[in-house]
């Protein structure tokens, strides 16, 4: 009776253990674009916090879960999305690292996330192993131990999607419990896991053919080279700073200027700026064709590191020339702004839709109005060959303490 007693005591002891060493939900964030919800993150760790240093130690189990609220949403443009923020809140030697491993995670996203879909990446604390898995079914492993964290400084690292997004994420536990009701009832249908399950065999099954011996009388195929030099990541990307406050726009630079590398944030100058013009930049809707997969190249380490980099490029661009309304500063009125803008080669706008709006009109307006100030932007990098470059830009105005 002894003996069975004991071994209940170990069964439960341990069972205790396992439930305090299991990652706790310590936020959730909503994702909106064109004011529609796209999904819900969330941050799982085993310690709960609300600062960044503590939920990006490395020697605590921690998950981050994406659970889709739209009814299709291209997991391209997701993928594409969150390497934008990794761009932007990772120093340039980390970039540079982690180039092979976010080709192996860019490969991952494949066809389109739908409404119930749940995306989880789990960091393992005692191997350094990030695994990622949509529906509880495996899609890949990455043995990096500081890769977890190039993926979570998106979301809570100085250029988050939303101060709002980030804020919710570093909840330390608290939650609004509508939005968690919201959550928790996102779930894929068995229909849903069945065809994940097989995209994931037929993938496999593709994989294991490609790396199948060639036969001796086949010729092995040639390798195109380009002789593109590697994207050069001498200094740190440094990130953009939020609104100037009192500083004029910046005067647009001329033509020829338009592909050199913009130099870091200019201090403010202390003569008051000129009345600006109406905006002309368009303000685009979503259309259906957007939703669309387009064809890409096969993704290169070299290629990620060059659209990195050139995304940083273009922020830092945009950041010159941003102001803070003052009459926006009078009222205490602060807020996110998050644009998607579309260049062509040279660097001209096309295009310019507004992901996510502050609550303040003179706050939106001069985020759109900074875009078609900046242009024309730094010219596309040829080794990304392409006619057109979209890329998003989160623009923060806070005031000082």
């Amino acid at each position: 009776m002894k003996t069975t007693n004991f071994v209940i005591a170990l069964l439960l002891f341990a069972t205790a253990l396992t439930a305090k060493a299991a990652p706790l939900l310590n936020g959730l964030a909503l994702e909106q674009q064109f004011n529609k919800d796209q999904y819900i993150a969330a941050v799982y760790s085993e310690r709960l916090a609300n600062d960044a240093g503590t939920l990006l130690n490395n020697s605590i189990p921690r998950s981050l879960e994406v659970r889709v609220i739209a009814e299709r949403l291209s997991a391209r443009r997701f993928r594409n999305q969150w390497m934008e923020g990794i761009a932007i809140n990772n120093a340039g030697n980390t970039l540079t690292g982690q180039a092979e491993n976010m080709v192996t995670f860019a490969n991952l996203f494949k066809g389109r996330l739908v409404a119930g879909d749940r995306l989880r990446v789990d960091f393992a604390a005692d191997t350094g192993t990030t695994s990622v898995s949509l529906n509880d079914i495996m899609l890949g492993m990455i043995e990096d131990k500081d890769f977890f964290n190039t993926l979570l400084r998106a979301w809570i690292g100085p250029v988050p999607p939303s101060t709002d997004f980030r804020d919710g994420l570093m909840g330390s536990g608290q939650v609004d419990s509508g939005l968690l009701a919201t959550y928790e009832s996102l779930q894929p249908g068995a229909d849903r896991v069945a065809q994940v399950a097989a995209m994931v065999d037929e993938q496999e099954a593709e994989e294991q053919q490609a790396a199948a011996p060639t036969p001796k009388n086949s010729e092995p195929a040639q390798v195109a080279t380009t002789g593109t030099p590697k994207p050069d990541l001498k200094a740190d990307i440094p990130p953009p700073t939020l609104a100037a406050i009192g500083a004029p726009a910046i005067a647009k630079p001329a033509p020829a200027l338009a592909e050199s590398k913009p130099e870091t944030v200019a201090q403010a100058p202390t003569s008051q700026p000129k009345p600006l013009k109406p905006t002309t930049t368009r303000r685009s809707a979503p259309v259906e064709e957007e939703l669309e997969e387009e064809d890409e190249a096969p993704l290169t380490a070299d290629m990620i590191l060059a659209r990195q980099i050139y995304h940083s490029m273009l922020l830092r661009h945009t950041f010159k020339h941003i102001r803070y309304p003052k009459r926006a500063q009078e009222r205490g009125q602060e807020g996110s702004v998050r644009l998607n803008v579309t260049i062509d080669q040279k660097g001209n706008v096309k295009d310019v839709s507004t992901l996510q709006e502050s609550r303040y009109a003179s706050l939106n307006r001069e985020a759109l109005e900074a875009v078609e100030r900046a242009g024309p932007y730094p010219a596309t990098p040829a080794q990304l060959k392409l006619d057109e470059y979209r890329f998003s830009v989160p623009i923060t105005f806070r005031l000082p303490d």
